[in-house]
């Protein structure tokens, strides 16, 4: 068996097929969101873009939990002790997925996107839009919601900029082409580097399955059953 230290170039399979088409959906989903709404006022297909990342993230955070290891929350989402081991790191060793601090950008974007379609629910320009469920709450929570969603837009917007300037120390500094990993879903190990978690599971298709029709539903009672669903939130 060749020894890995000096072993040529090789590649590895890091990221699944679903994973890297909801990385690219989003990517295309906010820059729709913003271009409907900032650029052509289009407001009503804003809110529809809306709904159909509504259901992305749903199909993110149920592929969380049953997914690939690399998808995972429990593979990436880990503690400070972790973070500060990675960060004093000397060794050729790689770990497949997203490092600890990429995980902290992970968390951070989920959290802030779903701030962002949240309040789009409820939010109103007292013109001619409005969310679903503005009607729901009273015109002050309505304003302090529509508020949120203006505001919360320029922090993903800081974050977005964090994100893209952390892919670019990788790709240039530490020659980690990152972005052709999410493109391939595999990773070229370089001479001498060895894989810390080598025994990666990747999900079957029932598993696919199932998150699928469950974004699927979410979008769907978003879309077309918003009262119903309002119902079920309690919401009067």
């Amino acid at each position: 068996m060749t020894d890995l230290k000096t072993a040529p170039s090789r590649r590895v399979k890091v990221w699944d097929l679903p994973t890297r088409l909801f990385h690219w959906l989003l990517v295309i989903g906010i820059f729709a969101m913003w271009f409907t709404a900032d650029v052509l006022d289009r407001l009503s297909l804003h809110m529809a873009i809306g709904y159909a990342l509504i259901g992305l993230i749903v199909f993110r955070l149920i592929w969380g939990f049953i997914g690939s290891d690399t998808a995972r929350f429990r593979h990436f989402i880990r503690g400070p002790g972790h973070i500060i081991s990675y960060l004093r790191k000397s060794d050729d060793s790689v770990a497949l997925g997203h490092n600890p601090l990429g995980a902290l950008s992970v968390v951070a974007l989920l959290l802030v996107i779903m701030v962002q379609l949240g309040t789009g629910l409820f939010a109103n320009d007292q013109i001619y839009s409005e969310g679903p469920f503005s009607d729901y709450v009273s015109e002050r929570t309505q304003d302090l919601l529509t508020y949120i969603h203006e505001v919360n837009f320029y922090i993903l917007l800081g974050l977005i900029g964090l994100h893209l300037a952390a892919i670019a120390f990788y790709q240039f500094k530490k020659h980690e082409p990152l972005v052709r990993a999410m493109i391939t879903g595999q990773r070229e190990l370089k001479s001498g580097e060895r894989v810390q978690n080598p025994n990666v599971r990747f999900a079957g298709l029932i598993a696919f399955v199932i998150a699928l029709l469950l974004a699927v539903g979410a979008w769907y009672v978003f879309s077309y059953q918003p009262k119903l669903l309002a119902g079920w939130l309690g919401l009067h």
